[in-house]
């Protein structure tokens, strides 16, 4: 660009050349002719002469006005082609654009943002390529990644499998000579399989400001393998099932910062969960007056779809794209608040109504991605969580706290500009959390302005 606007400078530096030129010989003209003393016919040669050199002037003046407007010509194809290189450019290191195809080449110049750290003119190059990235991690999201543009609406149908398998051994005795029990001892074996379709709405407000809306309903069946200690005992195999909708979530998500600074990216993340969905208190269960209950108490006969209380969870997402991936890590919390529910007797009495609380969470996920191609990204992440003891009626419930930790592998495929498909897999680490965990989504983004 620096050498066409040499160029453009010295076309109108020799433009200016030549009309002084011809200016000078005019004047030169007319001398020569006062100098005749004002012979007729010397007049009439030299008012020729001036008509001829106007001519003159006046097609050197229509050939500038050509060669300039080709020079601006050149420069717009100039700029044009230093446009597709920089994408072409973009895409070998990884960083093409959400479609995997270049964008179509502006005919003017697009005006810079300004250099203002508290403003955002639209997502860079270095967000889209951590959105793409970030939305094949099941960790977050949930939780909150890169946001949606300014006038864009995703809207993201999801479908979420996971599959949980516990043993369990109870006791319902005494002890009066250690190593020996009376009463009743069986073992259990819980599995259940819940599948949750979802609808999520993105809306980006602005740049910075997202609100997201989850919709998700659950259908859930579970089988519990349970029996009693000795040569004679018969397994029991009850089984439930419900298909009902699931705790409703509202959030919003802010980012804090523009990439351009060398500090990673810093977005606040806040999600209300609702209890719109059947509360686990609220379920039949199987009690001591039901056939075999002695070892069938508390076993529920139909499944929950949600929790029972209402939660708030705020995060703290940190992301730090680095040529051609992007390092991330989320720090979660969760408050949940409680509530008054009915309890009921495993042994077939009255329901007693308690104040429950359940117990917080802290979570935190790490991880890394990288793009594969222009259309292909993955990530691998692990999640570690905390859960804090639950209380009734103010006082701590004895060994209600756990830990378990989850191990995510996430792939995406970018199928045009609007439309992506992401594939996520967990497996649980530990005897709290999932065994496995599949999630499909795919996001179709749409701009409404």
């Amino acid at each position: 660009m620096l050498h066409v606007s040499r160029n453009r400078r010295n076309g109108t530096q020799a433009a200016t050349h030549h009309g002084n030129a011809y200016a000078l010989r005019t004047g030169v003209a007319v001398a020569a002719v006062i100098f005749c003393g004002g012979n007729a016919s010397a007049l009439s040669s030299s008012n020729d002469k001036l008509m001829a050199l106007q001519s003159e002037i006046t097609a050197q003046k229509a050939s500038l006005q050509r060669e300039e407007l080709e020079l601006e010509q050149q420069a717009l194809k100039l700029d044009q082609t230093q446009t597709l290189l920089d994408q072409q450019m973009g895409l070998l290191h990884g960083r093409g654009n959400s479609a995997g195809t270049p964008p179509p080449v502006q005919t003017v110049a697009s005006t810079p943002a300004p250099d203002d750290a508290t403003s955002i003119t639209g997502p860079t190059p270095s967000q889209q390529q951590a959105k793409v990235i970030l939305q094949t991690d099941s960790a977050l999201s949930n939780a909150g990644g890169v946001l949606t543009p300014r006038g864009d609406i995703v809207i993201d149908p999801s479908l979420e499998y996971d599959y949980y398998s516990q043993n369990q051994l109870a006791v319902n005795g005494f002890t009066i000579i250690p190593g020996v029990t009376l009463g009743n001892i069986y073992i259990a074996r819980v599995q259940q399989n819940i599948a949750t379709l979802a609808l999520t709405t993105r809306w980006g407000i602005t740049d910075r400001l997202e609100l997201n809306l989850k919709i998700p309903v659950v259908a859930a069946y579970g089988i519990t393998t349970t029996q009693a200690v000795g040569p004679d005992a018969v397994a029991l195999t009850p089984s439930a099932n419900n298909v009902n909708i699931g705790d409703i979530q509202l959030g919003a998500s802010y980012q804090f910062n523009r990439d351009d600074t060398g500090w990673p990216i810093f977005i606040g993340n806040l999600l209300f969960k609702t209890t719109t969905g059947v509360s686990p208190y609220t379920v039949p269960i199987f009690t001591a007056n039901d056939p075999n209950g002695q070892y069938l108490q508390g076993i529920q006969r139909k499944l929950p779809t949600g929790t029972g209380f209402y939660a708030l969870e705020p995060s703290l997402t940190i992301l730090y794209p680095t040529d051609p991936g992007v390092l991330f890590a989320n720090l979660q919390y969760v408050r949940n608040f409680g509530a008054t529910v009915d309890l009921r007797s495993p042994g077939g009495g009255p329901s007693v109504r308690t104040d429950l609380k359940a117990g917080d969470a802290v979570a935190a996920t790490f991880g890394f991605g990288f793009a594969l191609n222009a259309n292909t990204s993955m990530t691998l992440s692990y999640q570690q969580e905390h859960v804090f003891g639950a209380s009734e009626n103010g006082t701590p419930i004895k060994g209600s706290a756990y830990d378990f930790g989850t191990f995510n592998f996430g792939i995406g495929y970018q199928v045009n500009r609007m439309t992506s498909i992401n594939l996520g897999v967990g497996i649980g680490a530990g005897p709290n959390a999932p065994v496995a965990k599949i999630l499909i989504e795919v996001p179709v983004k749409f701009n409404v302005l």
